[in-house]
C-alpha cells in the first residue's frame, strides 16, 4: 500500500509546481487530496478484494491442509500399525519356521523308523512268506527311498499301517499258497503254508505227510521237513482250519539247522581247504608210525630181573652148555645181547663192554627210530591247522571286504569253517604227542633195563674170573 502511496504524492507534487503559477496553493491542495482520496479509495478498494479473494482462497487451503495433516496422522498411524505388523508377521514367520523345520525332523525320524521296522519285519519273516509279501515289502521300501519332494510322511503311515495289519493277521494264524522244496528230494511242490506263531507248516497239494518249514540259505524256496509222526489226518484237519494236533519244536528250529550244518565227516573235513587234507595225510602217516612203534615195543619186551639174576648166576656157576641153554630161555633182546657177551666172555674187560655196547646201540637205533618224526608231527601238525585257519581268515575278510557284514550269522559260519583246520590239526597233534610220550617212555625204560642187565653181565664175568672159574667149554 505504501508502495503505491508515494508514487502518486510525488506526482501531486510535480503537478503542483507545474501549475504553481497559473493555480493558487488552495486549489492545487484540492485537486490533489480529491486525488489523493479517489486513489486512496481505489487502493482500499483494491486492498479489500485482495484480502477477500485471499480469505475466499485461503479457506480452502487450509481446509485441505487441515485434511492433509489428517491424512498424514493417519498415514502415520497406519505406518506404525504396519510396522507392528510386519514385526508381528516377521515373529509369525520364524515361528511357523521353526514349526516347519521340527514337522520336518519328526517326519524324517518317522520315516527311519517306518524304514528300520520294514526292514526288521523283512528279516522276521516266517518262512514261505516272502513268496507273499516280497512285492508289497519292495513297493514300500521304494515309496520311502522317494525323496524327491521332500519328506514323505504318507510313506510313513503306509508302512504303519501294512505292519499293523500284518500282526493282527499273524496274531489268529493263517494260511496261504506257495511253494517248498521237501528236504532229501529237492524239488520243489505247490501246496499250502500255515504260519501259527513263530512256526511255520507245509502240506503239498499231492497228499502225503506235512512237515516243519525253515528258510533255506541261497534259495526262494524254503525247505520242509516232514515230521512223520505227524498223522495225515490231524495234519489235514490242521490246514482245513478244523480242530487238531500240532507238533511244534522246542527248539526253534535250532535243532533242524544244527543238523545241516553238522554233515558228514567228509563235508566237514572239506570246509578246511587243502590244508586240511595235507593235516589228514599227516594223521595218516602218524597212525601208521605209532603202529610200527608199538609194533617195536612188543619186541622190545624184557624179562624180569629175578630171571635174568638166575640166568647170571647160571654164567658165574662155569658151564657155558648150561649157560646158554639159560640164556636162550630169556627174550630176544636180552638174549641177543648175553649171547654176544658170552662169545666174547672170555675177552677182556673193555673190549666185553665195547661188545655189548654195539649191540645196545644198534638195538637203541632200532627202537628209536621214527620218534623224532612223531615229535616233529605233533608239533606240526597245530601249525599246519593255523595255517590254514590263517588263509580261511584272508579269504574270509575279501569276502567282507566286497560284501560287507550284513549277515552276522553268515559271518560266524564262515569263521567256524576256517577253524576246521585248527580242529584238524589239534585232533592229529594230541593223540601223537600222547603217544610219542608214552612210546619215548617205554621205549626209554625198557632199553635202560636192558644197559642194566649188560653192566650186570659185565660184572658177573669179571666175578667169574676174578673167582678162577672161566667158564667151562
Amino acid at each position: 500500500m505504501k508502495a503505491r502511496l508515494l508514487p502518486a504524492l510525488a506526482s501531486v507534487f510535480l503537478f503542483t509546481a507545474g501549475v504553481r503559477g497559473d493555480q493558487t496553493f488552495d486549489d492545487a491542495m484540492r485537486r490533489a487530496t480529491a486525488d489523493y482520496t479517489e486513489r486512496l479509495q481505489k487502493a482500499a478498494d483494491e486492498l479489500n478484494t485482495a484480502r477477500k479473494r485471499i480469505a475466499d482462497e485461503k479457506a480452502p487451503l487450509l481446509g485441505e491442509m487441515r485434511s492433509a495433516e489428517d491424512r498424514i496422522v493417519t498415514a502415520g498411524s497406519q505406518i506404525d500399525r504396519l510396522g507392528t505388523g510386519k514385526e508381528d508377521a516377521s515373529e509369525q514367520r520364524r515361528k511357523l519356521l521353526g514349526d516347519l523345520d521340527a514337522i520336518r525332523k519328526n517326519t524324517t525320524y518317522i520315516e527311519t523308523l517306518a524304514h528300520d521296522g520294514l526292514a526288521a519285519f523283512g528279516e522276521s519273516l516266517a518262512p514261505g512268506e516272502g513268496q507273499l509279501l516280497s512285492a508289497r515289502v519292495q513297493a514300500l521300501e521304494q515309496k520311502l527311498d522317494d525323496t524327491s519332494a521332500g519328506p514323505n510322511g504318507q510313506a510313513a503311515i503306509d508302512v504303519a499301517e501294512f505292519l499293523l495289519g500284518r500282526t493282527r493277521r499273524a496274531l489268529g494264524g493263517y494260511t496261504a499258497p506257495g511253494r517248498s522244496l521237501i528236504a532229501g528230494n529237492n524239488q520243489v511242490f505247490q501246496g499250502t503254508f500255515a504260519f501259527v506263531g513263530p512256526e511255520t507248516y507245509f502240506q503239498a497239494d499231492q497228499g502225503g505227510a506235512a512237515g516243519t518249514v525253515r528258510p533255506r540259505a541261497g534259495s526262494v524256496y524254503p525247505v520242509t521237513y516232514v515230521l512223520p509222526s505227524w498223522k495225515p489226518e490231524e495234519s489235514s484237519a490242521f490246514f482245513q482250519g478244523k480242530p487238531g494236533m500240532i507238533i511244534a519244536d522246542a527248539s526253534g528250529g535250532k535243532a533242524l539247522r544244527l543238523k545241516e550244518t553238522t554233515g558228514t565227516l567228509l563235508e566237514h573235513v572239506q570246509k578246511g581247504g587243502l590244508v586240511a587234507y595235507a593235516i589228514i595225510g599227516v594223521g595218516f602217516l602218524s597212525l601208521v608210525m605209532i603202529a610200527q612203534k608199538i609194533g617195536d615195543l612188543c619186541q622190545l619186551t624184557v624179562d624180569s630181573p629175578a630171571a635174568v639174576r638166575a640166568c647170571l648166576a647160571s654164567l658165574s656157576s662155569g658151564s657155558r652148555a648150561h649157560a646158554e641153554q639159560a640164556i636162550r630161555s630169556l627174550r630176544a633182546p636180552v638174549r641177543e645181547i648175553f649171547l654176544v657177551g658170552l662169545q666174547y666172555c672170555d675177552s677182556p674187560k673193555e673190549i666185553l663192554e665195547e661188545h655189548l655196547q654195539s649191540v645196545l646201540l644198534r638195538q637203541r637205533l632200532h627202537f628209536e627210530r621214527r620218534l623224532s618224526l612223531l615229535a616233529v608231527i605233533a608239533t606240526a601238525a597245530p601249525l599246519m591247522g593255523l595255517l590254514g585257519t590263517v588263509v580261511g581268515m584272508v579269504r574270509t575278510f575279501a569276502l567282507i571286504t566286497v560284501f560287507g557284514t550284513g549277515n552276522a550269522g553268515k559271518l560266524a559260519s564262515g569263521i567256524s569253517e576256517v577253524l576246521v583246520a585248527t580242529e584238524l590239526g589239534l585232533v592229529v597233534a594230541i593223540p601223537t604227542l600222547i603217544a610219542h610220550g608214552f612210546l619215548a617212555h617205554r621205549i626209554q625204560r625198557n632199553l635202560s633195563l636192558l644197559e642194566r642187565y649188560a653192566l650186570e653181565f659185565v660184572t658177573a664175568a669179571e666175578t667169574a674170573a676174578t673167582a678162577g672159574k672161566p667158564v667151562a667149554a
